[in-house]
């Protein structure tokens, strides 16, 4: 309009007519007794401008983004006038304003218009000074009530080009609390170049609305000093916060930003409108400290969760998340120190309709493994302060819920509406590392037990409906660990292993299918893991049985240990108060029923029972662990072989680490069985007693023997000597498989036995682990003689024959032979005799001399000899003809045998004629 001041405007009229009067042209409304109205349009009077961070500030070029223009309408009251001039136009101060056609946009994306009445005041003509310089045409806006209030004109630009001075979500929150109370602006005017603004709200008594306070000083559109107070939350777990954004100009670097949390209460409690569901049982901590950083710069918006607040992250790392040290602490007193993320959550959104968000939020947190430590009470029971859950943390996983509890309580409250839970902890179960592993030699850190780090659920059955519920069990692991402790940790007795898939506070370790544990049933083919299980160390009794088909299924019972297995941690802590723990002491208690019958090697009656017993108690201070070990097994049979039965009144075991375990066996009837049963029989008409059970127990084993030796017995031509029956059952503590052996005489004394001119004589000893053969040995000689005498001559005549076998490491040998003999004298002057030897044995040799060591097969090797004694007189001669031959060879040969290369197989290929097409 004018170039003299910058007079940029421009002008629209909706019901006004131009009409000339007295040689000027005004403007007049239309319709009689109507007003018309006049428009003003401002060019934009705003700039968006590229803000950076402390930590990515430079001077290079920035981007900007210009508002729209700005408007104001009056109305042209009936029976007045506009002149239509500059001057006319401008001096539009007199006119009433109408505010709900007035839409100023002094702000980028921020649309305000006058609340009450405001005047605008501006030169009309352009203003030299004695300078001859012109001033900047401007309009000021005010207010007999100064400052001038501003309330919304629309809703605000929603559109986030690049980090400025306002997020979209600032712009919409001050939008929303100019509902409720406007801005007030101690100065604003408006030019061709831009507006002056500075503008001032203050909500901090609205607790629906997130923002706070606001501060706005611009001037020629292009921002000097921004800042937004915002009141918020942080999730999951609820602290009170309060987030400043102050964007301030710098002459060399532009607009720079600084967004400051602050911690306003950094210790909550979950109580009244923040009580826990589910009786606390999500989350077992009842309050959380805010520990670090209770003031901090953090970074942007970049992680944003949808729509109602955003990832906190560090401000010098603006892609990392900020981390805050906290400590939790448990119903029992415990504390564990954690290090987590946290979800900035804004005021406006707190306090209901979180639903979608925690769902957005969970879907993260599952996989943030939060470092922590201490001990924890998983499942403690109310009202007693029993440590029956406790576990050494390593680390959680901490998701949300949405309270259930009405906005308006907890808008009134303060608290968010959102409580955190426990999706996840990594830990290291007390219960299961001490019986594992109580190594002497390994310290321990006061922090807690050192071990393995397992991950743990909470039961969801629990959580909903308590332990009463689900037969006490708390908790599940996704993977089940293997719970195999070594032999020597249960005094040799028996070897455990169970796959544990769940924790009770009463039963402690749950294995198997864990829902049937829960409805009450207790199965040991689910709760152990079978001989068939793969790698899994099988679990055994005295090394050959399965306990999984020893015990019945039966219910869980009480818990007391005397259906199901008992495993039970107690932290022990000094007398008096909450103290630091000293130790954690594990007790294994388990006193099953019995199945009646036959199990392999063993017998069992209505009389056997079995009582295994453990404490472990591992110490904070770095001493070695002490743990005690017993069992019981009463009134049982040992059957090996089905040659000798073994009957045991008791077998008791005591062990301790480092020591040889303590034993006390009595031994009842001992006996044979099966094909040898005519031996119990035999003893019965003895002459003397038979040799007595002999048991030998060190660290290594237990070693029964007995044996039955049976006196010459002569009756006319029948003679038996040497004839020893044995039987010797090791039952060893490493977990290796119970091995017998019976013997029949031995290769020193073997047994004798002649009838007439037979006679012969041999011994047999066999070895066997759990019902194979691992050793072999037998031999058997016998043979005949006869002799005649005539006086004038005498003849003998003796034959021999015998045959020895042994198998060892799967390695058999065989060995035979044939013997006669014929001897003739004549007066004594001229003898002759005549011998006749063959023997027969298998050998080892290398299937290729070759290659030494390589592989070897089996041969029989045989020897012949024929000898021939002449004496005459003082004259003898002999003469002996012998011949070896070996023969065999194994079987028949293998591919690599017959065809060593490659060229050899395609040479007999083309041997053959080619197959022609019929």
């Amino acid at each position: 309009m004018r170039r003299e001041d910058m007079v940029v405007l421009d002008f629209t009229f909706a019901g006004l007519d131009r009409t000339a009067t007295a040689g000027s042209v005004v403007l007049v409304p239309s319709t009689p007794g109507l007003p018309g109205s006049l428009t003003v349009h401002f060019p934009s009077q705003a700039v968006l401008e590229e803000a950076t961070t402390p930590a990515a500030s430079s001077t290079g070029t920035k981007e900007v983004r210009y508002a729209d223009e700005s408007r104001v309408t009056f109305q042209v009251p009936a029976g007045s006038s506009v002149p239509l001039t500059v001057a006319g136009l401008l001096g539009w101060a007199g006119l009433p304003m109408s505010r709900n056609d007035t839409s100023l946009e002094c702000v980028w994306g921020l649309f305000l218009s006058p609340t009450t009445d405001v005047t605008w005041t501006h030169g009309t003509y352009p203003v030299t000074g004695s300078t001859g310089a012109t001033g900047l045409w401007h309009t000021r806006l005010t207010s007999p009530d100064a400052p001038v209030s501003l309330g919304s004109a629309g809703p605000a630009r929603t559109e986030d080009p690049f980090l400025s001075s306002l997020t979209a979500i600032h712009r919409q929150q001050i939008t929303a609390a100019t509902a409720g109370r406007p801005v007030f602006a101690d100065g604003l005017a408006l030019s061709a170049l831009g507006a002056d603004v500075d503008l001032v709200g203050n909500w901090a008594d609205f607790p629906a609305l997130g923002v706070t306070a606001y501060r706005h000083r611009s001037v020629g559109g292009r921002d000097i000093v921004v800042q937004v107070l915002e009141r918020g939350y942080l999730l999951p777990f609820g602290f009170p916060v309060q987030v400043a954004t102050r964007t301030e100009r710098h002459l060399d670097l532009g607009l720079v930003q600084v967004v400051r949390l602050t911690v306003l209460q950094p210790e909550i409690t979950y109580d009244g409108v923040a009580t826990l569901p589910h009786e606390s049982r999500a989350f077992p901590f009842v309050k959380m400290r805010l520990n670090s950083p209770l003031e901090a710069e953090a970074g942007n918006t970049e992680e944003p969760l949808a729509g109602v607040g955003y990832w906190v992250h560090a401000a010098d790392q603006p892609d990392q998340r900020l981390l805050f040290d906290l400590t939790a602490t448990d119903r029992l007193g415990h504390q564990v120190g954690l290090t987590s993320p946290l979800v900035f959550v804004r005021g406006d959104a707190a306090y209901g309709g979180l639903a979608g968000a925690l769902v957005e939020y969970e879907a993260k947190s599952k996989d943030i493994e939060v470092p922590a430590t201490g001990h924890l009470e998983l499942a403690p029971v109310q009202g007693t302060n029993t440590e029956s859950s406790s576990v050494d943390v390593a680390a959680l996983r901490v998701g949300a819920e949405p309270s259930t509890a009405s906005p308006a309580s907890l808008q009134q409250a303060g608290r968010l509406a959102a409580h955190p839970r426990l999706l996840a902890v990594e830990a290291r179960i007390a219960v299961l590392d001490a019986l594992t592993a109580p190594s002497p030699t390994a310290s321990a850190a006061p922090a807690g037990v050192t071990g393995a780090v397992r991950r743990l659920e909470l039961d969801a059955d629990y959580v909903s409906q308590g332990l009463a519920a689900t037969h006490q069990v708390y908790a599940r692991l996704p993977v089940p660990a293997d719970f195999a402790p070594p032999p020597t940790a249960s005094g040799g007795i028996a070897s455990l292993a169970l796959p544990v898939s769940g924790l009770s506070s009463t039963a402690g370790l749950i294995g198997g299918n864990l829902q049937t544990f829960k409805s009450g049933q207790f199965n040991p083919a689910d709760y152990f893991s079978p001989p068939t299980a793969g790698s899994l160390v099988p679990t055994r009794l005295l090394g050959v049985l399965d306990l999984t088909e020893l015990i019945p299924p039966t219910t869980v019972g009480a818990g007391d240990g005397t259906d199901a297995p008992r495993t039970v941690t107690t932290v022990i802590r000094p007398p008096g108060g909450l103290q630091p723990p000293t130790a954690v002491q594990t007790e294994l208690s388990w006193r099953p029923k019995v199945n009646v019958g036959t199990f392999g090697p063993l017998q069992t009656t209505s009389a056997t029972t079995l009582d295994l017993h453990s404490t472990t108690v591992v110490r904070f201070d770095g001493t070695p662990p002490q743990a005690e070990v017993r069992g019981e097994l009463r009134s049982f049979t040992l059957s090996f072989a089905g040659i000798l039965d073994i009957g045991f009144d008791r077998m008791a075991f005591t062990g301790k680490p480092g020591t040889s375990p303590s034993l006390d066996v009595k031994v009842g009837k001992v006996g044979f069985s099966g094909d040898l049963r005519f031996l119990d029989r035999l003893r019965e008409y003895l002459p003397s007693p038979p040799t007595g059970p002999r048991v030998k127990a060190d660290a290594s084993g237990v070693e029964v023997g007995y044996g039955l030796a049976v006196p010459t017995i002569g009756a006319g031509v029948f003679l038996l000597q040497n004839l020893a029956l044995s039987s010797t059952v090791v039952l060893p503590f490493d977990g290796s498989p119970v091995r017998a052996t019976f013997a029949v005489s031995s290769r020193d004394q073997p047994f004798l036995v002649t009838v007439s001119l037979f006679g012969g004589g041999g011994f047999f000893s066999i070895t066997v682990e759990s019902g194979h053969v691992v050793a072999l040995e037998a031999q058997l000689e016998f043979g005949a003689a006869a002799a005649l005498n005539l006086g004038v001559a005498s003849g003998s005549v003796a034959v021999t024959a015998g045959a020895y076998i042994s198998i060892e490491d799967g390695k058999s040998k065989l060995r035979g032979f044939f013997r006669a003999v014929g001897a003739l004298d004549v007066l004594g002057i001229v003898s002759v005799s005549v011998e006749f030897y063959l023997a027969l044995e298998t050998r080892e040799v290398p299937k290729d001399p070759a290659v030494p060591g390589g592989p070897t097969r089996q041969e029989i090797h045989g020897t012949a000899a024929v000898t021939v004694r002449v004496r005459v007189a003082f004259f003898s001669q002999s003469v002996t003809l012998s011949v070896e031959r070996s023969f065999g060879g194994g079987g028949d040969p293998t591919y690599p045998d017959a065809f060593p290369t490659a060229t050899m197989w395609q040479d007999r290929c083309a041997a053959f004629a080619a197959m022609e097409d019929v």
